[in-house]
């Protein structure tokens, strides 16, 4: 009896499914590279329950001619390649004939299309590979398909697919991709009744951009075109400061074709080298013009792959493409500022880090002075400037000398809110000793008589009350260690010292891993505000779709999201350590750790709380009050958990006086 057979038509065309048709978004990029090919200029997608139970696809194209539409079905029909040397030179987005015949398999589908020079259109329904119903009928040119029900027929497919809300994102995904790449279409996605994006096809990749991705995004995005012989390479580069945490939002097209290159993600990297932080990647939409014959797109069952036959070339063409988009940003920068680069730290972006230190008149706003013709007008309240001066270390603004103040009998030392402090201050000697900075400086003025800062802070600082976690004894507090603060390097460094040698310390870095602990501490039970005016933030598709599917997740995390549409997710509720302002960043990083990231929910609560107390801890570069340096070193070093950073960076070193007196050869 023998063994081999040839497998009947409906089974070649599960197994083919099985290739082709992985998920609802497969089946939409099937369906719209169809409407593509067939000179479509607008698009309509529609999805309901992430596109598993209804997806439609509507198109103005040419249409089908009433006698090929059963052939449409069949496997291996196409019209757009007939002799093995079409293969050598593809120009449509799809060639294979197998989609239709793929989808109709593991659906129950409904197609209507109409050409211009029909007055009837033609509809036909195939369920599970089965024609049940063809037959004319009234309908639009152009051609509409709609999918009911994927996998009703294979439920061992249907039970690995993910959420509907997750499912919808890479519908979403998907067509955000061919919108870009094919400016000249309109398309418009519609999820739930509701219109996710509509671009206008005017031909501009920029406008698709804007209607994808937000105007934050494509009003900061650097053009580029260049030639290199018969290479052509457009299209968009984010500036440094615009990065993510995942390559999601690198996006590259060959010939109208979205595809994943590492060709040209290795050269889109390497002509950022340098320039972005570890563990960041750049956003970019480029698009890569070249003969047919010179790229192979049959290498991949999704057609998401391509090999080059010149491969140097490409990469020395997309390399320097996006150089010279890089130094022409650059140079425009160094004619406005020659300020130097702020110092950079974990995670975070060029334009986050910088840092603006306000303007002595800005300063005297805030405490309140008003100065004109000169003079100074006094403030309503004096605790208000007395508090501003002490933490601002206001410097000489009026032209007049200043009477040195006497030495006060008690130093004030404030302290900001920022910082985890103890609850009593240490001791402080009556006399202030020469090495503390962070006594109140009094202002002198023709209007306001100057006053010497004697006040005492009281005993207790206020703090965010923390359940101790039940049945655990209650850790024994470390006494703090009697060290005092020289000053602060770069103001970054704090440099402090002890009778044996020298403490530095990245303050940065401490505050970091002090707010991560205190996080952990709080996880589950995390304080959130609710914001006065719930902020949209702008995503792609892919971070606003897992953060949708993770939004308990993130609610733990004192979070609280929902959709907005758009590419966009409304924030509630946020975090009381982060500013307004600091959310954008933290819930995109929050979203690139989300997506990459596969591990339990703890390990990924914790991966969300690393991005959090990076964020909302102080940076370095901030100017910070002397008195508070003193404080904060001490409780540091009274903390023995406080050694590394959440990522791992050192935030305290040591320095022995035998190793100083062997640097400088006191001692052999």
């Amino acid at each position: 009896m023998p063994q081999i057979f040839q497998m009947p038509p409906q089974l070649a065309n599960l197994i083919a499914a099985g290739e082709v048709v992985e998920r609802p978004g497969s089946v939409v990029k099937e369906l719209v590279e169809n409407a593509v090919d067939a000179g479509a200029k607008r698009i309509t997608v529609e999805i309901k329950h992430g596109g598993v139970t209804y997806l439609r696809v509507t198109d103005d194209g040419k249409g089908i001619l009433p006698e090929d539409v059963r052939t449409a079905f069949l496997r291996h029909a196409t019209s757009k390649v007939r002799t093995e040397a079409d293969l050598n030179a593809i120009g449509t987005l799809g060639f294979r004939g197998e989609a239709l015949a793929a989808i109709s398999s593991v659906a129950r589908v409904d197609l209507f299309t109409r050409t211009r020079d029909n007055t009837e259109g033609v509809q036909i329904t195939i369920e599970g590979g089965e024609e049940t119903g063809y037959g004319e009928t009234g309908c639009p040119v152009g051609t509409t398909v709609v999918i009911r029900d994927l996998f009703f027929n294979v439920p061992a497919r249907a039970k690995f697919l993910k959420k509907d809300a997750t499912e919808g994102g890479y519908v979403e995904n998907i067509v955000t991709q061919i919108a870009v790449s094919q400016p000249q279409v309109a398309f418009k996605l519609i999820k739930d009744g509701r219109e996710s994006f509509s671009t206008p096809g005017d031909g501009k990749m920029l406008s698709a951009i804007y209607a994808t991705g937000g105007k934050d995004l494509a009003g900061r995005m650097l053009a580029l075109t260049s030639d290199v012989g018969e290479i052509r390479v457009s299209g968009f580069v984010a500036p440094p400061e615009i990065t993510r945490a995942t390559r999601a939002q690198q996006n590259f097209y060959i010939n109208g074709r979205w595809v994943r290159s590492k060709l040209m993600t290795a050269a889109l990297e390497e002509a950022y080298k340098g320039r972005l932080m570890t563990g960041r990647y750049p956003v970019c939409y480029l698009q890569l013009t070249v003969h047919p014959s010179a790229v192979d797109v049959n290498v991949h069952p999704s057609k998401l792959e391509v090999k080059f036959s010149r491969e140097k070339e490409i990469f020395s063409a997309v390399y320097h493409s996006v150089i010279s988009a890089l130094e022409g940003r650059d140079h425009l920068a160094e004619l406005k500022s020659a300020a130097r680069p702020a110092p950079r730290e974990d995670n975070l972006t060029g334009q986050q880090q910088t840092l603006s230190q306000p303007s002595p008149k800005e300063l005297l706003d805030r405490m309140g002075v008003r100065y004109s013709g000169g003079t100074f007008t006094a403030p309503e309240k004096a605790e208000e400037n007395r508090r501003a001066v002490a933490q601002s270390q206001f410097p000489t603004y009026n032209a007049q000398p200043k009477a040195t103040p006497k030495e006060p009998e008690q130093p004030v030392r404030l302290v900001k809110p920022e910082l985890d402090l103890p609850k009593e201050l240490p001791s402080r000697p009556k006399a202030a000793p020469p090495y503390n900075l962070g006594a109140a400086k009094p202002v002198e003025t023709t209007a306001v008589k100057a006053q010497t800062v004697t006040e005492k802070i009281p005993e207790k600082l206020p703090e965010i009350p923390v359940e101790a976690p039940k049945n655990q004894p209650e850790p024994q507090k470390k006494p703090l260690p009697e060290v005092r603060v020289l000053g602060e390097a770069f103001h970054t460094y704090i440099i402090a010292e002890d009778k044996d040698g020298l403490w530095l310390i990245d303050k940065h870095a401490a505050h970091e891993k002090m707010l991560f602990d205190k996080l952990k501490q709080e996880l589950g039970d995390m304080p959130s505000q609710l914001l006065l005016a719930p902020q949209p933030v702008t995503l792609s598709q892919t971070e606003k779709a897992v953060c949708l599917e993770q939004a308990e997740l993130l609610r733990k995390a004192g979070l609280v999201v929902e959709d907005f549409g758009r590419g966009a997710l409304l924030v509630r509720e946020a975090p009381m350590y982060l500013a307004p302002e600091d959310i954008p960043f933290v819930l995109s990083d929050m979203a690139g750790r989300l997506q990459s990231h596969r591990g339990t929910e703890n390990e990924l609560l914790e991966e969300l709380l690393k991005s959090m107390a990076c964020k909302a801890a102080v940076k370095a570069g901030m100017v910070t009050d002397t008195a508070e340096l003193q404080t904060f070193a001490q409780t540091v070093l009274a903390n023995d958990a406080v050694r590394n950073c959440p990522h791992g960076r050192p935030c305290v070193t040591y320095v022995s006086r035998y190793q100083l007196e062997k640097l400088f050869k006191r001692v052999l």
